[in-house]
């Protein structure tokens, strides 16, 4: 069969008039729209004026061609840099490419509003910091002191506390390296941005050792004197060694500049150290999970009332929480655009960074049983010591008299 014969209908021929007349004024206003003026004539394909997802007005194009026109100066509330360019190209078939590159266009980031936010947060930093470190040293302090509660479940927490130590004792010093240093990218501040990642990686992996002996203690019910002391100072402190090694020799050959401080967009090297810590959160989020569900099933036997037995499994995941470091994964929430979700964000996280220290401190030996015993046998001892002195003192300082018989002569007397 042909093709259907031509309507001549003056009805249908008025309508294609009108259709036809308002794809033109259509096209010819978005032209306007974009350019403000007519474009010069064409010959070939062309890419019609047309509008993209985003609402970038692209004018008339020729096919072939790669067209750049100013970024957005607001989008979804964001403010960005117009005077970069957004891309498109103009495909030979004079149709657009399916997406426009917005790669070049940059939000402008207003630091006015939250300068001030800024600086109280590096304050809670700084206290927070130094809070910890006093609180860490005098637990060590304690582990070190109290021969009597040394056990493999004290020393892992006696290691936790060391690590927290050179951490905060590191992130300190890390304060002194400024800007200008960075620049100059300084041997000593790569030094200590590198002691400085090993010693967070070792904190996050003993938080996996703490991690793992609860969960082989709790769930898997295995006997803790099985374990070995020497298995864990080597998960500890001697892993995450060629992690930063490996991580510090790939940044010394790909990314030596600004003191190996931040990321370099399109390059994930800091990742060789951080996917590891990601790796440890996620699978001490899996232990605290089954040893959360073990207690609540344990509390479910028993017979104390159901309210009872909830507090005490919100009491006992509390308390694991800066243990095995679940509060780090927090940071993973991204604010969003909104500035109030931006300053929650940024004290949340400074607080909990800082303060986690110190929390470890309270709940593991300020609080903990077997410590505060073992103090409070030592006070007593130094008490009873102390007040035996005292009378030995007193009965020496009293002056004899004639009718006294002291031990010493008492002594001469029997002698002879």
């Amino acid at each position: 069969m042909g093709c259907p014969p031509f309507t001549r209908d003056a009805r249908t021929a008025q309508m294609l008039f009108v259709l036809l007349l308002g794809i033109s004024t259509t096209v010819r206003s978005e032209r306007l729209l974009c350019d403000g003026e007519e474009q010069a004539n064409f010959t070939g394909p062309l890419c019609n004026a047309t509008r993209d997802e985003i609402g970038t007005c692209w004018p008339e194009s020729e096919a072939g061609r790669t067209v750049a026109t100013p970024c957005p100066e607001r989008f979804n509330g964001v403010r960005y840099d117009s005077s970069k360019s957004v891309i498109r190209e103009c495909l030979a078939n004079g149709t657009w490419a399916q997406r426009s590159n917005y790669s070049l266009c940059k939000p402008i980031i207003d630091a006015k509003p939250n300068s001030q936010h800024y600086k109280i947060a590096l304050i809670v930093n700084y206290l927070g910091h130094c809070i910890s470190l006093a609180a860490l040293i005098t637990a060590f302090g304690f582990f070190w002191w109290l021969r009597s509660i040394r056990c493999l479940r004290n020393a892992i927490h006696w290691h936790l506390v060391t690590t927290f130590i050179l951490r905060n004792a590191a992130w300190l010093l890390l304060q002194i390296i400024d800007l200008s240093t960075q620049e100059r990218n300084e041997p000593w501040c790569r030094v200590v941005i590198t002691v400085f990642n090993y010693f967070q990686v070792t904190n996050f992996f003993w938080m996996f050792v703490e991690g793992c002996y609860l969960h082989t203690a709790i769930v898997m019910t295995y006997s803790t004197d099985k374990l070995r002391k020497s298995i864990f100072v080597c998960i500890g402190w001697c892993i995450p060694a060629p992690i930063i090694i490996v991580w510090a020799m790939v940044k010394l050959f790909y990314e030596d500049e600004k003191c190996w401080f931040g990321k370099t967009e399109g390059k994930y090297i800091d990742y060789i150290y951080q996917g590891p810590i990601i790796l440890v959160l996620l699978v001490n989020f899996i232990f605290l999970f089954n040893i959360v569900r073990i207690l609540m099933t344990k509390l479910r036997a028993s017979t104390t009332s159901e309210t009872i037995q909830y507090r005490k499994a919100v009491k006992a995941t509390l308390v694991l929480l800066p243990l095995l470091g679940i509060t780090y994964m927090l940071f993973f929430v991204n604010p969003g655009e909104d500035p109030v979700s931006q300053v929650i964000f940024i004290y949340v996280n400074s607080f909990l960074m800082s303060f986690q220290g110190f929390f470890v401190s309270v709940f593991y030996c300020f609080l903990n049983g077997e410590v505060r015993s073992a103090l409070r046998k030592r006070w007593n001892r130094w008490m009873d010591n102390h007040r035996l002195q005292a009378r030995v003192t007193r009965a020496m300082s009293i002056p004899t008299s004639p009718t006294r018989i002291s031990f010493h002569s008492f002594k001469r007397t029997t002698s002879v």
